[in-house]
């Protein structure tokens, strides 16, 4: 019987029909799906009433607890109660002996009574030297006025006298402007409260490498100023290395010695090294200060063929600062030191401008002026480090410093005298209206104030714990004695505990209060207590003012640890918060000190509100979003709205929806486009 073979096209035939039916089915039907769009419920929006609460959970703890303390040192006269004791509110608890305490009383009143009186002491110098300040600025803007005609008169003289170079010219003429005089002796007396001399410090830029590892600066400079000599090898270096300082005089001066501090400059004492250069090496100190001091070279400055330099107006404005921080550097006390600088500052303005530029006649003629403001009273030698004659003999040591033979000098040899003569006038006027300017402003009040409210809190404080032992410990409220660590005729410190009063018959939850949930909660709110045996009623007794976090202890532990006060705390680990206690009403035997309680604070009640349920609202970084529904397009639209009080289960609508709009009850994530069709397959109402 022959085999019929079936033709494998007869087979394939049909597959390939049954593919096209089914990819054309499936076309059809995503059409239809894609024009029926997202299958969505919807739900429409009416008002309702919320009541918005605040969750918490917290620990239970007796209601009133205080704890009893001395904060200071007294003596126990009598003590009225034991352990276990019932007291009532009033009762006295134990008596003390405070006549120990009259003593600090009186010392920290005369402390107070000196503070206050240097402060209003210290606000009238500040009126004072504002008006000073004030009468000053216009002598030297008369001064500057005339300083600059004659600089006009020198440059006209100087292009008449000019025929050959130019270079010859730009020799002989005279300096054009004062101002830059003028910033660095502002910048320099700005400072006069520093005890750091104020001669010209020669820094070696360092070269090397900052690789992290620690560092120490070495500063050089030269003592009176920068006319007597140079100093090199200053700088910032590792602490490894070593650096090497290198004095250098100036013609006509020679080189004393290294110094270490400006005080043992004025004291006369012997230098630390008299070798031109010496290694300086890390000495446990941040910053190291070596001063060269260079004197006038007697062999030479008395002959006619003399090379001391001519000082320039700028020199004597760094000798200004120097000598006002010598002064600083012989009283602690800033009142004394702006009154000595004061004095010494219009001593050397009446020399100058007499015309005295004898250094050592200067300096007698400031000691004479020194001497008779103490004598007077003008400056209080009761603030000096050292005794009056040590102190003045210091500042002419300062004041016969500054080199004004090189100065007269200077003068003499120059075609513009008068020029000069007033530059030099114009720099004391700087030196004493930033005097007067830096007493005008508050820093020196501010501090003086300060000290006056340390002074007077001081004061407040002792007076209150006299007052509070002299009258006895008393009762704050009914209750149980569960500490006694006192004992008649025995002395109390400030940290020895005291007596420890509870009242067991109240009770309230501690709780912390979050960021958030701080702004809504306020005190006397209602609340609900829910606790392993039932559920009780209470309102929202205390608020601590500032948040506390990371661990048991607060705010109010402090607070109340000086106070006597504690078992407040209700933070815990978890992080920060602001503290809070909610009392329960009628409490019974069922709630035990310890353990944990649920609490719903009653925040607000907000009637017929417009409302959105939790579920209908897409929550992202910037805002709330819902989908609303067009009913004549049949689409549904993401649409930002703005959101006011929460419940367990709704959000009240405060703008982008109104009652009788109808929303997607539970959109989803997945949607792709902002706007688009939706099939509406079931509908939700309130």
């Amino acid at each position: 019987m022959a085999t019929v073979k079936k033709s494998k096209k007869k087979v394939i035939v049909p597959i390939c029909i049954v593919l096209v039916i089914a990819i054309i089915a499936g076309a059809i039907f995503g059409v239809v799906k894609s024009k029926s769009g997202e299958e969505v419920t919807l739900y429409t929006i009416a008002t309702d009433d919320i009541h918005e609460t605040v969750s918490l959970t917290g620990d239970v703890s007796s209601g009133a607890k205080k704890e009893y303390k001395v904060g200071t040192v007294a003596t126990v006269k009598e003590v009225f109660v034991s352990v276990g004791d019932e007291v009532k509110q009033g009762d006295v608890l134990a008596t003390f002996d405070t006549s120990s305490l009259d003593a600090q009383v009186a010392s920290l009143q005369s402390a107070y009574d000196d503070a206050r009186d240097s402060y209003n002491d210290a606000v009238e110098t500040q009126k004072s030297a504002k008006e000073k300040a004030n009468s000053i600025n216009k002598e030297i803007s008369k001064l500057e006025s005339r300083i600059n005609k004659l600089e006009k008169q020198v440059n006209k003289t100087t292009k008449a006298k000019t025929t050959t170079k130019k270079a010859t010219t730009a020799a002989t003429t005279a300096p054009s402007t004062t101002s830059k005089g003028q910033q660095i002796l502002s910048s320099a007396l700005a400072t006069t409260t520093t005890t750091k001399p104020a001669t010209t410090t020669t820094t070696a830029p360092s070269t090397t490498v900052d690789d992290g590892s620690p560092k120490y600066a070495v500063n050089a400079s030269a003592y009176p100023n920068n006319l007597a000599g140079t100093v090199t090898g200053g700088g910032v270096f590792p602490q490894t290395q070593k650096t090497t300082l290198k004095a250098t005089p100036n013609n006509g001066y020679i080189f004393f010695g290294w110094y270490t501090s400006n005080s043992a400059i004025l004291a006369g004492e012997d230098p630390v090294s008299t070798s031109h250069t010496i290694e300086v090496s890390y000495t446990n100190k941040a910053v190291l200060n070596y001063y060269a001091v260079f004197v006038e070279n007697s062999t030479t400055s008395g002959s006619e063929e003399s090379t001391t330099a001519s000082a320039s107006v700028d020199d004597i404005v760094s000798t200004l600062k120097t000598l006002n921080d010598n002064i600083a550097s012989i009283t602690n006390d800033v009142q004394t030191m702006t009154a000595l600088t004061q004095v010494v500052a219009t001593s050397i303005s009446n020399a100058i401008s007499s015309g005295q530029l004898n250094s050592q006649t200067i300096a007698k003629l400031v000691g004479e002026d020194v001497t008779k403001a103490i004598h007077q009273g003008i400056v209080d030698s009761t603030k000096l480090l050292v005794e009056e004659d040590v102190a003045v003999r210091m500042i002419q040591a300062a004041v016969s410093s500054i080199d004004f033979a090189a100065l007269a000098k200077g003068v003499a040899d120059s075609d513009n005298a008068k020029l000069t003569g007033a530059q030099i006038q114009l720099a004391s006027l700087y030196a004493q209206y930033e005097i007067y300017n830096t007493q005008s402003k508050d820093t020196v009040t501010d501090a003086q104030k300060r000290a006056v409210d340390a002074s007077k809190l001081a004061l407040d404080t002792m007076k209150e714990q006299q007052t509070a032992l002299a009258e006895g410990w008393k009762a704050d409220f009914d209750g149980v004695i569960t500490a006694v660590d006192i004992t008649p005729g025995a002395s109390t410190t400030m940290v020895s505990s005291g007596i420890t009063l509870e009242n067991l018959g109240k009770m309230v939850v501690n709780v912390s209060l979050g960021e958030y949930d701080l702004h809504k909660v306020k005190l006397g709110m209602k609340a609900t207590v829910t606790t392993a045996y039932g559920t009780y009623e209470g309102e929202v007794a205390t608020i601590a003012p500032t948040a506390t976090g990371g661990s048991s202890s607060s705010i109010l532990d402090s607070v109340g640890s000086m106070a006597g006060i504690s078992g407040l705390s209700s933070l815990t680990d978890s992080g920060a918060g602001v503290e809070c206690t909610v009392t329960i009403d009628n409490p019974d035997e069922n709630i035990t000190v310890g353990f944990d309680a649920d609490v719903e604070i009653e925040t607000g009640v907000y009637e017929n509100v417009t409302v959105v349920p939790i579920e209908s609202i897409e929550m992202e970084k910037n805002g709330s979003y819902v989908y609303v529904y067009n009913e004549e397009e049949g689409t549904a639209t993401k649409t930002l709205i703005k959101t006011g009080a929460i419940s367990d289960t709704a959000y009240q609508v405060t703008d982008g929806l109104k009652p009788g709009d109808k929303i997607v009850a539970t959109p989803s994530a997945d949607y792709k486009e902002d706007t688009f069709k939706v099939k509406v397959v079931d509908s939700k109402n309130k």
